[in-house]
């Protein structure tokens, strides 16, 4: 069977939760399988690690400007087909195998529309709407995003396979001594700030993060910082104006983006991790957190209570006296911080991006079965 894959998220530098979660995948399908042949496609020049993936792992450039998965991947699957065809990130081409599997991740435009631009909230409507209507399957990365799946879209719950997310190897609890060098880059102490980690967007809740860090640093007088990593998305201005207007000076430290090798420290010099975000479609943060070793403290809505287990500290988003309590009981209670710690090292042992890529490997398998006379020519519904 040959198995075609859009790779160029997994190739991006820069990785936010999809590139991390398409990079992961592609590198244990090529450890676990070595009987089917795959097609890497890319946009760019595919970075060196795709070269070293095995011989059953084709790569190919295929340049195009605009509308690359919709038009592009389009042409290559009407002039060399493939049996099934992988779309990691909810747009499926126009045309595409009867076999095809795609993953959508969230579906936050239609939960929080104000904080997309008018064209990205339509684009991303219709080509998920055509995505998980035209697929042969639908991995959603939580039973969270299945739920919206079928409120939001109407998707058949026998379409959509859950395939949680995972962590890397290279996240685990350190000492002082492994941290601190990496820390003071920084400008940093161990276990002396509070990290967020999430592209600066308004669903992330920063400006609430951000009230509640000043109720329990003014009322406290607590030594903790706050750190917040992440690259700039819609709508950050309004959130880095309520940065700078807080008052606090270097208490608050906006690190943008930090790289692969700086940031398994930064998670595990931590005092703790904080996600009150108002919806994620996963969350792969406190899942690093609790890899690290470190408590997390996120909201109680969407996919979040499903990573964390009874592990985390659950808190309402919409409530700034809510966060800032939970922030607070974390700092201040030793014998939480201890429990919860323990707590999240066993529930980070439940993710694992070998069992993402069983699972996964195992639903392209399963259409093998899907013996439609057709199964290999295109379609199109350009109404869907």
């Amino acid at each position: 069977m040959t198995i075609g894959i859009e790779a160029e998220r997994a190739n991006l530098p820069q990785k936010t939760g999809v590139e991390v979660y398409a990079a992961h995948l592609i590198r244990h399908l090529a450890r676990l399988d070595a009987k089917n042949q795959y097609v890497l496609y890319f946009r760019t020049q595919p970075q060196e690690w795709f070269y070293h993936l095995g011989p059953n792992f084709k790569l190919k450039v295929i340049p195009f400007p605009k509308f690359w998965t919709q038009l592009r991947i389009s042409w290559e699957m009407l002039t060399h087909a493939v049996d099934v065809l992988a779309i990691l990130a909810s747009a499926l081409p126009i045309w595409h195998p009867r076999r095809s599997v795609v993953t959508v991740h969230d579906v936050a435009w239609k939960l929080f529309p104000e904080a997309f631009t008018p064209f990205m909230r339509h684009y991303l409507d219709w080509s998920t709407r055509h995505a998980v209507k035209q697929a042969a399957k639908v991995v959603a990365v939580s039973q969270s995003t299945k739920n919206d799946l079928i409120k939001h879209y109407q998707v058949d719950p026998q379409k959509i396979e859950v395939i949680h997310l995972a962590v890397g190897e290279q996240f685990r609890p350190r000492n002082y001594s492994d941290c601190q060098p990496t820390l003071d880059k920084f400008g940093l102490v161990y276990q002396k700030y509070i990290l967020f980690v999430g592209t600066m967007q308004p669903r992330k809740n920063i400006p609430r993060l951000v009230e509640a860090f000043i109720k329990i640093k003014k009322d406290n007088h607590m030594e903790e910082k706050l750190v917040i990593v992440g690259k700039k998305g819609w709508l950050w201005e309004p959130i880095e104006q309520k940065i700078k207007e807080s008052g606090l000076g270097q208490a608050v430290q906006v690190l943008d983006y930090v790289t692969d090798e700086d940031l398994p420290f930064l998670f595990a010099g931590a005092s703790l991790l904080t996600l009150p975000a108002l919806y994620e479609g996963f969350g792969l943060p406190p899942l690093e957190a609790m890899k690290s070793g470190v408590p997390v403290v996120v909201s109680d809505v969407s996919s979040l209570p499903e990573v964390v287990g009874d592990a985390g500290l659950l808190v309402d988003p919409n409530s700034v006296d809510s966060v800032a309590e939970g922030l607070l009981q974390v700092l201040t209670d030793k014998e939480l911080r201890l429990q919860m710690i323990a707590k999240g090292l066993e529930q980070a042992k439940r993710f694992s991006w070998e069992n993402t890529a069983r699972k996964t490997l195992s639903l392209f398998e399963s259409l093998k079965a899907l013996n439609h006379p057709e199964a290999r020519i295109m379609t199109s519904n350009r109404g869907s």
